[in-house]
């Protein structure tokens, strides 16, 4: 089973709900600090939809692209029962297809440190490069190496959630020679008088912020800030668990970085 099948019914009901909240609430400010006013978003890795329903409601033109079709299932019935209509496309997001279509694409909620390889990382940063109108900006977020190694690493097991409903427990651990962390995921879900069981596994990646900023250059992007908060624009430190990229697609430029 692929990840965010059976997990996609604990995070459609959980607290990931008010991290698609707080990214829409900060993203104006960094829209205002770089002057861009954009008509239409690319919501990469998009998930629940609740992003792409609140940048829908504020009158932006949103599309979201996910592989998890149980994740579109629940954007779709978001979409529809808050009276917005972002368009939801199933697709891998080192595979986008479009072309010069968006004044802004986003990516939230560390979901880039799933492409454990970097090659696939760069996949990724052409494909929202060439999705961009020149001028346009990329927004997203990623996972530190330090917020992989040591602050998921706290706990050895700890509850994510727990509700009448559903239980979710997180078993984290860290490949420090790969820089990669594994997050077992166990829920359990009531079915009338039946409780379910699932578990899925997921691997993230820790880049440098050297790496990440050096595979945005080869894609032909124009880096313009890096923080670690959105809220405030603050710095990052050393001890940042999350990183903020803001990359503009130069307007000279016309075709991919090779």
């Amino acid at each position: 089973m692929a990840i965010y099948d059976a997990f996609a019914d604990f995070y459609a009901h959980g607290h990931y709900l008010a991290v698609s909240e707080r990214c829409a609430e900060d993203l104006g400010p960094v829209l205002a600090a770089y002057d861009a006013d954009p008509k239409t978003i690319l919501d990469l890795a998009c998930g629940q939809g609740k992003f792409a329903a609140l940048m829908a409601a504020r009158g932006y033109c949103v599309t979201g692209v996910d592989r998890s079709p149980r994740m579109l299932h629940y954007a779709r019935q978001r979409a529809e029962r808050e009276g917005v209509d972002p368009t939801f496309v199933r697709g891998d997001i080192r595979e986008l297809s479009f072309a010069g279509e968006f004044d802004l694409v986003t990516c939230w909620f560390d979901s880039l440190n799933y492409l454990i390889e970097r090659e696939h990382l760069l996949q990724a940063f052409r494909g929202a490069y060439r999705a961009l109108r020149p001028g346009g900006l990329f927004v997203f977020d990623m996972n530190t190496i330090h917020g992989l190694a040591v602050l998921w690493q706290r706990y050895p097991s700890y509850v994510q959630q727990d509700t009448d409903d559903l239980i979710e427990i997180h078993f984290p651990s860290y490949d420090y020679e790969n820089k990669i962390a594994t997050l077992r995921i166990v829920g359990f879900s009531r079915d009338g008088d039946v409780w379910r069981r699932m578990q899925e596994v997921h691997l993230e990646k820790g880049y440098t912020l050297d790496e990440i900023e050096a595979s945005l250059s080869r894609a032909g992007f124009e880096v313009l800030a890096r923080w670690g908060s959105m809220a405030g624009m603050l710095p990052v430190t050393e001890t940042s668990g999350r990183v903020w990229f803001v990359a503009r697609r130069p307007i000279d430029q016309r075709r991919d970085s090779p």
